[in-house]
């Protein structure tokens, strides 16, 4: 079974965004937990504004690395029997049986799958190129063979 990941961001850098995150929005917090006890200085440049930055500055890469671990899961596989895939456009797990297929039509960006009952579009617009080719040599068999 050969299984190709959409998105190639490693657990790492994903986690590493979270826990940086979490890092920079404690940190705020306590600023300006301390701030407000002081009386919090308004004036912009010199004030306590800091805390509040580094809040807003947590949260964000709170957001980009909740982002990338939820992009992880899109992937396309296939063996000799089927082909299983779970792309952005549908955000749900298909298969198609292999049999099933009767036409292929391979554009630049996107596989065209003629089945049975119907057609299927698959979006590879966010496949790197090495993956891509993969996937078009892999399509491109499946045609040769209808």
């Amino acid at each position: 079974m050969t299984r190709i990941n959409v998105y190639k961001v490693p657990t790492v850098f994903s986690k590493f965004f979270v826990v940086f995150g979490i890092l920079f929005s404690i940190i705020g917090i306590i600023l300006l937990i301390k701030a407000s006890m002081d009386g919090f200085d308004t004036q912009f440049p010199s004030g306590d504004w800091n805390s509040v930055i580094f809040i807003i500055q947590g949260i964000l890469f709170i957001i980009m690395g909740a982002g990338y671990l939820a992009v992880r899961k899109y992937y396309i596989e296939w063996d000799d029997r089927e082909i299983r895939f779970m792309l952005p456009d549908t955000k749900k797990p298909e298969s198609i049986l292999l049999e099933d297929i009767t036409s292929v039509t391979i554009k630049l960006f996107e596989v065209v799958l003629q089945l049975k009952d119907g057609s299927r579009t698959l979006d590879l617009n966010s496949l790197q190129f090495e993956d891509l080719k993969k996937i078009k040599s892999k399509f491109e068999e499946i045609k040769n063979l209808k």
